[in-house]
This record gives C-alpha cells, sequence and structure tokens, in this order.
C-alpha cells in the first residue's frame, strides 16, 4: 500500500497539469482539497487517473518494491538513439516521438499549365530525414497535382537529440522531453523530381532522366510550440540558376506523436511557447552565418595571396549546393557508414560508378555546384565530382584514409577521384591506391597506368582538412600532407586571436556542415538505402533479350543472311555474366572465371571458335542499347559472319543497385 501511495503521490506531482496549475495558482500548494476541485473542474482528474493506470500496468513492480532514489534517477536517464529498431527500455520508450508529416495538394505549379508533354511526366517527392529515406507515389504533372500521402519519422530522444547542440535558449528537463527536440537542428530534406511516366513506351521499365525542380529543407520544430495538426503551406523554390523563381505552392499538415504511453496535444501538456522556438531557430541561423561569413571573409583574403601561384590548376575550395548554399568543400565529405546496402568498399566502388552521368554544373560565379548526396539518389546520376565525394565519405565509413582528388586526367582535362593512404603520410607508391569512380577500377601509385590516367593533382580534401598540392605532375607528387614542401594546408577557420587565417590546417567549423551525426559520432545520420525494385527482373530480362534478337535478326536479313540462335549457349551465358558483377561488385579475380572457360570448352567442338562480346548498361532504355552495340567493331565483325557456320545467343543479367 505504501508503494501504491509512493506511486500515486509522484504521478501527481510531475504531472504536466498539474504542474502547470500550481504555477498558475501557487496558492493551491497548501490546500489540496481546493487543488483537487481545480482538476475536477478543469476535465483533468480523468487524465490523471488514465495516466496512472497506463503507469501501473507498465511498471507494476514499483508497487510491491518501493525503490532507492538513485535507482529512480537512473531509470530516468534516456539511452543513446540507434535508429531503425524498436525501442527496448522504458526510459527510451518515453521518450520517442513521431513527426507526422501529410502532403496533400499543390497549386500553381505553373510549368506544366503550357506544357505539351505534361501527360507523360510524373512528379514524385522524395523524402530525408535522419536514416529515413522515403518517397510518394508517381503523381501526373499538372498545375494543381494532389498527392495525398503521410510520412512518419521517428525523433530520437533526448541524448541523441540534444547532445550535439551547442547554442539551446530552452532549458530541457525531465518533465519536458519536448523541450530537448527544440535542440535537434535538423530539417526534412524534401526534393521534387518530375520524370517520365512509366509504364508505357519503348522502354517501360526505366524512369531515369527525371528533373529536379525544387529541394527544401522543411523547419519542422515549429510543431513543438502547437497541439494537434499544424497545417503546413510551402512556396517551393527552383534549384540551381532557378533558385529565385518559384515552382509552386504545396499544402500539407504536420503533428507530433508520442509513440507510447499518454498521448500528447491535451490541455497541460509541456508543449513550448512560440517565442522560445522562434529564439533557438533564429540563434542557430546567427551561429551559421556567422560562421560563414568569418570562413569566406578570411579564407577570401588568405587565398588572394595564393591565386596566382596555382592559375590553370584544378584547386575548389568552395561550391554551391542545388540550394545555392556557398559551403568549403570539405561540408559536401562526411564519414557514411553503409549500413546493410553495401557488403563492402568494392561494392561502394561498384554502386557509386553505376550512376548516370551528369554533365557539370558550374555556377554564375565560376565555382561548382555539386548536388547534396539526396538529391544524387533521387536523382540517380552524378558528375564525377559528386561521385568523387560519395565514394569519398563511405570510404571513410569504412574507416580508409580517403581523400576526394582533383586534377587533370591524361588529356588534361579537369578529372575526380578518390586517393586511399594504406599508411597515412608515410605511404611509399605502393600504398597508395586511386578508385576510379569513372570506371570502377583499383589503380595503385606504382601501376604504370597511374602515370596514363592522370597528369596532375591539384587538391585533395576530406571531411575536415584541404591540402593544395605544389607539384604539376603526379610523377613528382608526395602523399605525406604535412610536408610544407609538397602541399599547402588551406586553414578554414580565422585565429581566435588575430582574426586572420592561421599558417596551419584547421579542422573545418561543425556549424558548416551539411550532414547532422547526432547518432553514432563522427559518422553522418544519412545512409545509403536502396529501394526494392518495382520490377520482376526475369520478365524485362526476357523482354530485353526478345527485342536485341529481332533488331539482330532484321539487321541481318537485310545483308541477305539467315540467322539461328542456340539457346542453350544463352543459358551457359548466366555463368560469364555474374563472374564479371563479381569480379567488379566484390573484387573477385579473374582466375575465378576459369569455370566459365572450362564449360565454353566442353560446349564447343574443336574446330569451332567462341566470340564473346559483354556490355553494360547503367539504364533499362533499351532503345539505347542497339546503336552502342553496333558501333563496336567486334559486333559488325560477328553480324557480317557466315550463316551456315555461325550460331548467336544473347543473354541479359539484371542487377538492381
Amino acid at each position: 500500500m505504501e508503494g501504491l501511495k509512493a506511486l500515486i503521490r509522484e504521478r501527481l506531482h510531475s504531472n504536466p497539469a498539474v504542474i502547470q496549475a500550481l504555477e498558475e495558482h501557487p496558492e493551491l500548494r497548501e490546500d489540496p482539497g481546493a487543488l483537487l476541485d481545480y482538476l475536477e473542474k478543469h476535465g483533468l482528474v480523468e487524465d490523471l487517473f488514465e495516466s496512472l493506470e497506463t503507469s501501473l500496468q507498465q511498471a507494476p513492480s514499483a508497487i510491491e518494491v518501493p525503490r532507492a532514489a538513485d535507482q529512480q534517477v537512473a531509470d530516468k536517464e534516456d539511452l543513446a538513439y540507434v535508429g531503425g529498431g524498436a525501442p527496448n527500455t522504458q526510459a527510451e520508450l518515453s521518450s520517442s516521438f513521431r513527426l507526422s508529416l501529410r502532403l496533400s495538394t499543390g497549386r500553381a505549379f505553373l510549368d506544366f499549365l503550357e506544357d505539351p508533354d505534361a501527360s507523360s511526366k510524373e512528379l514524385v517527392f522524395h523524402l530525408f530525414f535522419g536514416r529515413h529515406r522515403c518517397r510518394s507515389r508517381p503523381v501526373r504533372a499538372e498545375v494543381d497535382p494532389l498527392f495525398e500521402e503521410t510520412f512518419d519519422f521517428d525523433l530520437p530522444p533526448r541524448s541523441a537529440s540534444s547532445s550535439s547542440s551547442s547554442s539551446s535558449s530552452v532549458t530541457a528537463s525531465s518533465s519536458s522531453p519536448i523541450s530537448a527536440l527544440l535542440t535537434l537542428d535538423q530539417p526534412v530534406h524534401m526534393l521534387l523530381v518530375c520524370q517520365p511516366a512509366g509504364g508505357g513506351g519503348e522502354h517501360p521499365w526505366d524512369n531515369s532522366g527525371g528533373v529536379l525542380l525544387a529541394s527544401h529543407r522543411l523547419e519542422w520544430r515549429h510543431v513543438l510550440s502547437a497541439a494537434g495538426t499544424t497545417r503546413l503551406t510551402v512556396e517551393l523554390q527552383g534549384v540551381g540558376r532557378r533558385r529565385q523563381l518559384s515552382i509552386g505552392v504545396l499544402h500539407g499538415e504536420i503533428s507530433l506523436r508520442q509513440q507510447t504511453g499518454p498521448q500528447i496535444g491535451r490541455p497541460g501538456d509541456p508543449f513550448l511557447q512560440p517565442a522560445a522556438v522562434n529564439s533557438q531557430i533564429a540563434a542557430e541561423e546567427r551561429l551559421r552565418a556567422d560562421s560563414m561569413r568569418r570562413t569566406f571573409e578570411g579564407l577570401d583574403r588568405w587565398w588572394s595571396s595564393y591565386a596566382e601561384l596555382y592559375k590553370g590548376r584544378n584547386v575548389r575550395l568552395f561550391a554551391q549546393t542545388e540550394c545555392s548554399l556557398y559551403l568549403p568543400v570539405t561540408s559536401f565529405v562526411t564519414p557514411m557508414e553503409a549500413g546493410r546496402t553495401l557488403d563492402s568498399p568494392t561494392q561502394a566502388l561498384r554502386f557509386v560508378s553505376l550512376f548516370g552521368a551528369s554533365t557539370t554544373s558550374t555556377a554564375r560565379d565560376g565555382e561548382g555546384r555539386w548536388h547534396t548526396f539526396p538529391a544524387i539518389w533521387a536523382l540517380g546520376r552524378a558528375t564525377l565530382e559528386e561521385k568523387a565525394l560519395l565514394l569519398t565519405s563511405l570510404l571513410l565509413g569504412y574507416s580508409f584514409d580517403a581523400w576526394c582528388a582533383l586534377g587533370l586526367d591524361a588529356k588534361g582535362a579537369p578529372h575526380a577521384w578518390v586517393v586511399v593512404r594504406g599508411k597515412g603520410d608515410f605511404s611509399l607508391p605502393a600504398d597508395i591506391t586511386c578508385w576510379e569512380v569513372a570506371t570502377g577500377l583499383l589503380i595503385r601509385a606504382d601501376d604504370q597506368r597511374y602515370l596514363s590516367t592522370y597528369t596532375s593533382i591539384d587538391t585533395l580534401f576530406n571531411h575536415r582538412y584541404i591540402y593544395v598540392c605544389h607539384a604539376n605532375s603526379v610523377a613528382r607528387t608526395s602523399f605525406d600532407l604535412r610536408n610544407n614542401q609538397h602541399w599547402l594546408p588551406v586553414p578554414l577557420e580565422p585565429s581566435a586571436t588575430t582574426g586572420c587565417m592561421g599558417p596551419t590546417d584547421v579542422p573545418s567549423p561543425e556549424s558548416l556542415r551539411l550532414y547532422p551525426s547526432r547518432l553514432l559520432a563522427p559518422f553522418s545520420d544519412l545512409r545509403p538505402q536502396v529501394f526494392p525494385p518495382t520490377i520482376e527482373a526475369h520478365k524485362a530480362e526476357a523482354h530485353i533479350e526478345s527485342t536485341l534478337a529481332s533488331t539482330l535478326r532484321t539487321h541481318r536479313s537485310a545483308s541477305g543472311l539467315a540467322t539461328k540462335f542456340d539457346d542453350h549457349l544463352a543459358e551457359l551465358l548466366q555463368v560469364g555474366l555474374a563472374h564479371c558483377e563479381q569480379q567488379r561488385s566484390a573484387g573477385v579475380p579473374a582466375s575465378v572465371g576459369s569455370a566459365f572457360e572450362d564449360i565454353v570448352r566442353r560446349y564447343c567442338a574443336a574446330e569451332e571458335v567462341f566470340h564473346a562480346v559483354p556490355v553494360q548498361f547503367n539504364h533499362l532504355q533499351v532503345g539505347h542499347y542497339w546503336p552502342l552495340l553496333f558501333s563496336r567493331p567486334t559486333v559488325r565483325q560477328l553480324l557480317a559472319a557466315p550463316a551456315a557456320t555461325t550460331s548467336f545467343a544473347i543473354r541479359v543479367r539484371i542487377v538492381f543497385y
């Protein structure tokens, strides 16, 4: 009984409704009867009993055995948030909140008002928040699109959300977990993509070729000051050079819900004052703007004395995002864990190299424009520099000493790749590996291909440091980055004493980071995630094989040649295709392919010759396959082979990334 009384007393004094009543009417502290009348008059007694009933069901042991004070304090401490799984303890359950975002309709998407091809286009929203990645159902591209989509995002508990914030205007307390969420400076990244409508045409499975219309970072924390559902109206701005233009207006709703226990949103719940929320957001914006201003002004003065020495070199210190946010290049790199999406570093290289090629974008001021990782994943294509940024981040997640390299290729054109040092500053050429994002190949610095692939390495950077290379030739490049005779360290923050850029390298300011790392620092909360395929691979493979076979037969028929296909040989080609993929994604040595060679020797007669032309495509636009195949001399030679002694076989294998 004493345990029950203690529990009732504890719940009564910690209830937000009681706390608010006592703050507004201090005289009720000395008059329990008047306090009870006040609670009953405002309809809060029933809520107290519901809270007590829930507590008794979730913690029956508290009635039987009263706990010591230190145990009660320990149980109230929050555990580190590990997203993606169910909460394991009562403390984690009680501090888990869910953000619900509903996208309703769009208005005034005037780009589609007079677009004759609007009926063949679709709009898709891609949303990123923490480790969540979501996308909406495709809807018809029109002036007033109807989305009607709801997304739920789990918010981290107090320990994860408040551990990385250094400027909070609200003090988080154990009785108000919502106030701790105020320090979670992590907007919902919304990207709107216009893509070709699927389900028909020459290549019904391929929806590549999408265009990024808008990239918006939604500030959700205003919901912390409003009980219930809040209406949302967002004007979506364009990207790149269309940043100042309006794409349209999005209407929706946003709300905050507690996943377990008594639901919030009733009178007396500890929501924050709008002024406190606005003050916190404004303080963070001021801190970020001040860091950007000091970094840019100081670095501009510092670089002015070196710019002439490196004229004509591929040196880049700043770049812009698709939203025209101007940042140091270090902000575009972050240590990133691959999670369950990728199995190894070599598969990460394979994953990055398969992104479609995108033309290099340059802002009006001459600085590069690099898409953020969410934008790259939403579009499915990237420039060489963007691929190098992504691969550098993934290799840092594998604990490699990885650096994004900007320089010139063998033809003197700007190029980007990743350099991995095996022994840090003590690395010899045999310890240096270049990860080629353009071809998916690994090239060591002691390989003869190294000198024939690159002309110079001009800039090396990761998520913390930038170095400019003195040497204008890879043959004279040393990878001892601490040696000032070979490398110029770029300081990223003014000296605390002089206000000028210091002579040594300083880590990039945390306030300029693009990707938060709150769940497991220093690794980014963002992780690569691949959506499950929306097509049946075997049906698509059979269709592509049939299309190519028909085209081949028509081509030979026009030359007066008959065509014979060997179906069993096509089955055997599956082994060769599987080996090609293993060699690229898992680094399987070429000797393993001897099994396929043995199969071919046993199947072909002694006087027969086997010719195979493996070709890789990173899209499903079937109409583009034949022109590329026919452009190869080996293929044209095989197409002219005599009909009497020639059998053809075609095999297609689709691998999803």
